[in-house]
C-alpha cells in the first residue's frame, strides 16, 4: 500500500499542452510510488517522439509507444486499456496517475461513460453525399457542426468537418455506464487541471515549439517519411507534423513553419481550456515552475 491512509486513487492530472501536467505528474508518481497511464492519443505512436513531447523517463509510463503510426485508435480502446491498469492498480493497493491532453479519453475512463459506435453505414454515406452536394458551410449548419469550434486549419477539412458531423448523429456519451467490456476498476477518483493564464502558457508554447525543432524534429519527421509513412496517416494528425514536412520539401520557410506550429498549437491549447473548464469535479490548480506545492497539496487530498 502506497502512503494514501485510505483506498487507493486514481489521479488525474490534466492541462493543456505545455502547461506542465507531465513534469507535475512526475514528480507525484515519485513522491507516491506509483506509475502513470498516458492519455495523450499522439504519445502513444511509435516515432513521434520531438513533436509530441514525449516524455523522457518512459519507465515511469504505460501506454506509451503502443502505436503504429498507420493505426487508428479509440476512446473506447483507451478506457479498455486504461481501465486494466487502474484496476491492476487499485488490486495491488497501490495508487495510479493518469496524466495527458486528450480530454474525451480521461472524462470517459474517470466519469464512465458509455461510448458511442459510429453512426450506422447508410447515415455515414448520406452525410458524405450532402457534404458533396452542398459545400462544407451550408453542410455545418444543417448539421449542427459548430465551424468555430474546430481549429482553422479542419474548417476547410471536409473529413474533419464530417467526423464532427457523424458525432452529432449519434447519441452522446451517458454518464453513469460502464463502457462495454472495460474492466470494472474501483478507486477513488480524483482530476486536477492546471489551468494557466494566456500571458502564462503562450511564451511556453512559442519558446517549446522553437526547442522542439533544434532538437531536430526535423530529422524526425524525415525518418518517418522515409520509412513510407504517409501524411494522411492518424498520426500525422499531430500539431506540426505536416507543417515539418511540408519545410522539408521545401515548401515553406522555416520561419513561416515555426510560425504555424505556433499558432495551431495555441489554437489547441484554447480548445482545452474551453474543455477543462467544463470538466465535470475538477480541481483547478495554478500552473507553477516547482511543482513541489501542487504535489504536497494533491497528496494532502489523498491522504
Amino acid at each position: 500500500m502506497t502512503e494514501s491512509a485510505t483506498q487507493p486513487t486514481a489521479i488525474a492530472v490534466l492541462g493543456p499542452t505545455a502547461s506542465g501536467k507531465t513534469a507535475l505528474a512526475e514528480a507525484l508518481a515519485a513522491r507516491l510510488g506509483c506509475r502513470i497511464v498516458n492519455a495523450d492519443v499522439f504519445q502513444m505512436y511509435r516515432g513521434l517522439d520531438i513533436g509530441t513531447a514525449k516524455p523522457k523517463r518512459r519507465e515511469l509510463y504505460d501506454l506509451l509507444d503502443i502505436l503504429e503510426p498507420v493505426e487508428t485508435f479509440t476512446a473506447g480502446r483507451f478506457v479498455h486499456l486504461a481501465a486494466e491498469r487502474c484496476a491492476a492498480a487499485y488490486e495491488q493497493g497501490r495508487h495510479v496517475i493518469v496524466c495527458g491532453g486528450t480530454g474525451l479519453y480521461v472524462r470517459a475512463l474517470f466519469e464512465g461513460y458509455s461510448l458511442t459506435p459510429p453512426p450506422p453505414s447508410d447515415e455515414r454515406r448520406r452525410l458524405r453525399e450532402r457534404l458533396h452536394q452542398v459545400g462544407i458551410e451550408r453542410f455545418a449548419q444543417e448539421s449542427g457542426v459548430d465551424l468555430a469550434s474546430l481549429s482553422q486549419s479542419d474548417r476547410s477539412n471536409p473529413v474533419r468537418v464530417l467526423r464532427a458531423a457523424e458525432r452529432l448523429a449519434v447519441e452522446k456519451p451517458r454518464a453513469g455506464t460502464p463502457t462495454p467490456n472495460a474492466p470494472r476498476w474501483h478507486a477513488r477518483r480524483l482530476k486536477f487541471g492546471l489551468l494557466p493564464t494566456r500571458e502564462w502558457l503562450l511564451p511556453r508554447i512559442r519558446r517549446r515549439t522553437e526547442e522542439m525543432l533544434a532538437l531536430g524534429w526535423e530529422e524526425e519527421v524525415r525518418r518517418l517519411l522515409d520509412a513510407g509513412v504517409s501524411e494522411d496517416s492518424p498520426a500525422f494528425r499531430a500539431i506540426g507534423y505536416r507543417e515539418v514536412a511540408a519545410l522539408i520539401r521545401g515548401e515553406v520557410s522555416q520561419e513561416e513553419a515555426t510560425g504555424r506550429i505556433k499558432t495551431q498549437t495555441w489554437q489547441y491549447a484554447k480548445r482545452q481550456l474551453t474543455w477543462l473548464r467544463r470538466e465535470p469535479n475538477l480541481i483547478e490548480l495554478t500552473p507553477v515552475e516547482d511543482t513541489t506545492t501542487h504535489v504536497e497539496a494533491i497528496c494532502g487530498y489523498i491522504s
